[in-house]
């Protein structure tokens, strides 16, 4: 008989209780042992694994690798717990087999039939060696039971069970099986005492350890330690309408979650990139710059639902805590509050009691306003008209139903202001709105993030900026890692002159959503706003790697504006040339460059475009700019001259170096002056 010695993973399955079922109904038996053998072998096939013996209602298999035989255990273990029924047991290991065509043997053979005698019907049981080999990979779930002593198995070994939805995960006092006897109580004290000494020795080296990194780590990135992202949970039910569901718990935790100043959390903007994805979880925090990740399922029975979530520290790639929840769907608040304190407390993190409040309110208890809610929200995060009034539509739809939704309130003003951006309300008219829907939300709950930051937006629009910073500071205070409100925080010291606090804010921003093109976009002009041009330069590479094509005139528009901060206006032409095709109002800025290097006739030529084509009201301060860069003064002076007053706005809003040498000319004082404009 040939003979060869391969790693494999070994795999022994049993019915439990067949023996009583087989002198109680023999029939009954050997139909179940036929149902356990056709999914066995199918199974076993797709998993590409090799059968080696079937003995009474056991089988033994293995496989090459243990990410597909634990796989096929999953499969199996789904299969047979369907009606009818088959109380199946499964233990794996993996080790060094002798293997010939028809037998294996070898300690690793011994080994996994011990694990499998632990097991309990419906459970997966798996050793460390295992576990080693699978913990990478997002889609299964295991949880630690203990360390045991396996009969004839000469070290004590830690055994896990695979904790994927629908599977059994015993307790681990239960686990019976082949197990060493206890020992004599002399021995077993003896066993204790040296153990005791040992575990005294690593527990003080490890204390050593953790005292060190924490207090001596000069390479320690601190702001790594307590960071996370909220992975879209993924929705497991055919119902696929279910999915705004699924959603709405990720936001939801992520919102909690985003309430803890000690806790970075990444943006939903971010983290719904991820959904779907099939990028691995060191990855994944790779590119997000965290140190855990939260994922998880949802499971809808009728109106029962199971929510299976899991903590992973991401450099290990190991679970930290896993739980799965079966409840009702009118649970699914208080199941989000039992997430978000759960990885609290695995974290070990300190929150203060108005922290504790927060993360235990629920915004309402009626089920069919959520759905309302989650629908508005979907829809406003589309941005455009038709979008934008259908959130209104359902955020009003959930307040009808329950008038103490003040998260409604607050979504539906911040929706009616943003109508004022894409669908052309009237300003004054959308303010006097959103404020009086902003009242009730904040007569009914003060807490809430979201009232202050869309107040702060308001507020800045209409010129209140002492207001406005004061909405925007408690919307931070609320949740510091409030995206929104890092991000218009940032907008207002930009519109206020206030560089240095703008990029402050518009760091943190980018730190919470760093894939998101907006945020970073905000960044960039932070950094030049700060002169800071190298990390501006490097910021904007990054952006355009990572960029679709929808975002080349933006990022066109980024460099252009690098360069022209740092007058470098050769570097300028060449993406001022991408920029005229799509708007020809960029021009000015096109001629106004060619001319500063001498090249006047495409200035000239530039110039004749924008007399032909350019709308009146706006022709004459793009004249005004090309000329500029040949410096023709008098050509200069009667197109600024020309400007109506209702374009005053260009001059104080647009940068006026372009006329910098205009300086001293008292015929450009007096126009300025004409304008309003020190």
């Amino acid at each position: 008989m040939s003979q060869n010695r391969q790693l494999s993973a070994i795999m022994f399955t049993d019915i439990e209780g067949y023996t009583a079922l087989m002198q109680h109904d023999e029939k009954n038996a050997i139909s179940l042992r036929n149902k356990h053998r056709e999914i066995f072998e199918n199974t076993t096939e797709k998993y590409n694994g090799k059968i080696i013996q079937y003995f009474g209602d056991g089988t033994l298999s293995v496989f090459k690798s243990s990410v597909e035989a634990v796989n096929c255990a999953i499969e199996m273990q789904r299969a047979f717990l369907q009606e009818p029924e088959i109380p199946v047991r499964i233990g794996m290991h993996v080790g060094d087999i002798v293997y010939s065509e028809d037998d294996i043997i070898g300690d690793a053979v011994n080994i996994a039939s011990r694990i499998e005698s632990c097991a309990v019907s419906g459970s997966i049981l798996i050793s460390d060696k295992v576990h080693d080999q699978i913990r990478s990979h997002r889609d299964i779930i295991s949880k630690f039971l203990d360390v045991y002593e396996l009969k004839n198995v000469g070290e004590a070994m830690p055994i896990f069970a695979i904790a994927n939805e629908g599977l059994v995960v015993p307790d681990p006092k239960d686990i019976k099986g082949k197990l060493q006897e206890k020992s004599s109580p002399e021995e077993g004290l003896g066993k204790r005492k040296k153990m005791v000494a040992v575990i005294g020795v690593i527990l003080f080296f490890i204390g050593l350890a953790v005292v060190y990194s924490l207090y001596f780590s000069k390479e320690k990135d601190k702001t790594l330690d307590y960071s996370i992202a909220v992975l879209p949970f993924d929705n497991m039910s055919t119902d696929k309408d279910f999915s705004i569901f699924t959603d709405g718990i990720t936001e939801d935790i992520l919102t909690n979650l985003s309430k803890l100043k000690n806790l970075h959390v990444i943006s939903r903007t971010s983290v719904m990139q991820y959904k779907g994805t099939t990028k691995t979880i060191p990855e994944i925090a790779k590119e997000l710059g965290v140190a855990y990740i939260l994922e998880g399922s949802i499971r809808k029975y009728g109106d029962e639902i199971r929510v299976t979530a899991q903590l992973i520290e991401a450099e290990s790639d190991e679970h930290i805590w896993a739980e799965n929840y079966d409840k009702t769907l009118t649970d699914i608040f208080a199941i989000q509050t039992e997430v978000s304190k759960e990885i609290v407390q695995a974290l070990h993190i300190n929150i203060s009691s108005d922290e504790q409040e927060s993360l235990a309110s629920i915004p309402t208890n009626n089920l069919e306003a959520y759905q309302f809610f989650l629908r508005g929200r979907r829809e406003a995060d589309k941005r455009n008209k038709e979008s934008i009034k259908k959130s209104i539509e359902f955020y009003q739809k959930a307040i009808d139903i329950d008038p103490k939704y003040a998260e409604a309130y607050a979504e539906i003003a911040n929706s009616i202001y943003l109508e004022t951006y894409y669908a052309g309300r009237d300003p004054n008219e959308a303010s006097r709105l959103a404020n009086q829907y902003l009242d009730k939300a904040e007569a009914i709950n003060n807490k809430i993030s979201r009232i202050y930051s869309v107040r702060g937006l308001i507020y800045n629009i209409e010129g209140k900026h002492d207001l406005a910073n004061l909405a925007f500071e408690k919307a931070i205070k609320l949740s510091p890692n409030d995206l929104t409100a890092r991000h218009q925080y940032a907008t207002f010291f930009y519109y206020t002159k206030q560089s240095e606090k703008q990029l402050e804010q518009a760091e943190i921003a980018y730190r919470l959503d760093p894939l998101s093109f907006a945020t970073a976009n905000s960044y960039f002009t932070a950094l030049i706003a700060n002169f800071k041009y190298d990390e501006a330069e490097k910021l904007m590479k990054t952006i355009e790697e990572n960029s679709s094509d929808n975002n080349k005139f933006v990022i066109n528009r980024s460099y252009f504006r690098l360069y022209m901060d740092q007058k470098d206006y050769k570097s300028a032409i060449e993406p001022l040339k991408k920029m005229v095709g799509e708007q020809s109002a960029y021009n000015r800025f096109l001629a106004y460059c060619y001319g500063t290097i001498g090249d006047t006739e495409k200035v000239y030529a530039l110039i004749d475009s924008i007399k032909s084509n350019s709308e009146a009201e706006e022709r004459n301060h793009q004249l005004a700019v090309a000329f500029a860069g040949i410096k023709e003064t008098d050509s200069v002076l009667y197109y600024l001259d020309t400007i109506r007053n209702n374009q005053s706005r260009r001059l104080r809003r647009e940068r006026n170096d372009f006329f910098d040498f205009l300086k001293g000319d008292p015929r450009f004082e007096q126009l300025l002056k004409a304008h309003g404009i020190e």
